[in-house]
């Protein structure tokens, strides 16, 4: 033993230290050496003391530790599986998967692979079942028994010489609901924030920090306004003469906007005092950047498109005869990598004819286009709901998960007048329409949606000390096929993205 402290200590410490060693002074040298290992990160598991000058001690980091844990392939139960990845944190003795695996997923009867930072002497799954006993399965690098994962699993590792022994808590993580099905939970519903027994028309707003909501209903018009859309409102009845479209209600950054009741343009900066402007429109389209968009009648009777303030450049030129009029969606703005500017995107609406319309038409800041491929299959809808969300796509080989963002189309009407169920996707900003999966629909609880406004607030969560964003959906209103408005603000989310970001 003297000798073997003396090689740690010509390593450790100076020359002056290097002198003729005793009895005494080999115990007071092993002192100062376990010192500088535990100083170092190395722990002492074990101490023998056969004779005076005889000590045992390992590294417990290293002889214990778990260097890498996988499922072993079986396409019986998961393609890929062998390919889902484990978090080993050996500070809090956890294996888990941070990415669940997909709902329903059976994990009774699992084989694993489990590789190691240096040689051990012995590793011991402790394999819990449902009536609380438990089986011990001893792991080797060339076998491995199949374990049910589903009630609670232990690894426990003993380090090669025996002196330390470390415990996991493995977990094999399933989710309990479909993490990319939208969820409208029943608790998060709300009233609108003044409604009354019967209640005509809806506009919501949206500027920096806060959120707007202009109701008409059986008293006349109350104004509300909240920091977020969860509340609490602060509501204030309209007083005067006051009459508009409640539903026109748009907003730039420092002013309100709404076709008041003979389609002036009106404006407000806090939503109760309102001063109409020098332009009378039949539809007010929605807001670009600083700008109100509309449709003006011309002098032989056709419609133009308009806007205010008007641009010195601008003239208002013709509106195409399949342009909707009136119950399009909500006017969206987006930037995507594909264009220069910012794109405003509106679907569905009725035509001057009185046809509803199919088409999907976006606002560059200069020119409306249409711009819908053939191959959509978006149908004509009457007062639908457009919104800006996100989807998740799984890499089928390393099965990792990313978020896209995908537009969504719910409610309105169809050609023969009937509630559309369906809810239409699309990765490409309206280009290209597909039927949506059947866990994007709106809940079966909820009213069918025509008219209804909605959009998006990005909340903050927070777990385990990290936080981060976490978009919820909120649909608000929408009329009956009698034409007064649902009582109603919903909330959705898809539950991934209420989960923990991986690291």
């Amino acid at each position: 033993m003297t000798a073997r402290v003396w090689l740690f200590a010509e390593f450790l410490l100076p020359l002056p230290f290097q002198m003729k060693v005793t009895m005494k002074s080999v115990k007071t040298l092993y002192a100062v050496v376990l010192a500088l290992l535990l100083a170092s990160g190395v722990v002492s598991c074990k101490k023998d003391k056969d004779s005076d000058d005889t000590f045992v001690y390992t590294t417990s980091t290293s002889s214990t530790l778990v260097s890498s844990f996988a499922l072993v392939a079986n396409s019986d139960v998961m393609a890929n599986l062998d390919s889902v990845y484990f978090t080993i944190d050996p500070e809090r003795g956890l294996i888990y998967n941070a990415d669940s695996l997909p709902v329903g997923t059976d994990v009774s009867a699992l084989k694993v692979t489990v590789g190691f930072k240096s040689a051990v002497s012995q590793a011991v799954f402790s394999v819990t079942d449902a009536n609380q006993s438990r089986t011990e399965y001893e792991y080797t690098s060339t076998s491995s028994d199949a374990m049910d994962f589903r009630y609670g699993v232990r690894l426990t590792v003993t380090s090669s010489d025996g002196a330390c022994v470390k415990d996991y808590e493995v977990k094999v993580n399933v989710h309990q609901i479909e993490p990319d099905s939208l969820v409208w939970p029943m608790s998060a519903r709300r009233n609108l924030p003044g409604a009354t027994d019967v209640n005509y028309a809806l506009g919501i707003a949206m500027q920096e920090g806060r959120y707007w909501c202009l109701l008409h209903n059986q008293d006349g018009y109350v104004m509300s306004q909240a920091a977020t859309p969860a509340g609490p409102w602060t509501t204030t009845k309209i007083g005067g003469d006051f009459a508009a479209d409640a539903s026109t209600l748009s907003a730039t950054e420092q002013a309100l906007w709404v076709l008041g009741g003979d389609g002036r343009l009106l404006t407000s900066a806090d939503g109760l005092s309102w001063a109409a402007t020098d332009v009378q429109w039949t539809s007010l389209i929605g807001i670009y950047q600083d700008r109100v968009l509309g449709l003006v009648p011309g002098e032989d009777g056709t419609l133009l498109f308009d806007e205010y303030p008007r641009r010195s450049d601008f003239t208002p030129t013709g509106v195409p005869a399949d342009f909707p009029v009136k119950r399009f969606s909500q006017l969206v703005t987006v930037t995507g990598s594909w264009a220069v500017a910012p794109q405003a995107v509106l679907v569905g609406g009725v035509q001057a004819d009185g046809a509803p319309s199919a088409a999907t038409w976006a606002f560059d800041g200069a020119t409306w286009a249409k711009i819908n491929s053939p191959s959509s299959v978006l149908p004509p809808l009457d007062g639908p709901t457009l919104l800006s969300y996100y989807t998740h796509v799984m890499d089928t080989q390393t099965l990792k998960v990313s978020r896209r963002v995908t537009w969504l189309v719910l409610g309105g009407h169809l050609k023969d007048g009937t509630a559309n169920t369906t809810t239409y996707v699309s990765n490409n900003q309206g280009i290209t329409w597909l039927k949506g999966a059947s866990s994007l629909a709106q809940a079966p609880s909820m009213p069918s949606l025509y008219c209804a406004r909605a959009w998006v607030y990005d909340a903050t969560l927070s777990q385990d000390g990290v936080q981060w964003q976490c978009p919820y959906i909120y649909i608000a209103g929408g009329l009956d096929f009698d034409g007064f408005l649902h009582n109603d603000i919903w909330q959705g989310v898809l539950p991934r993205m209420t989960f923990k970001p991986l690291k």
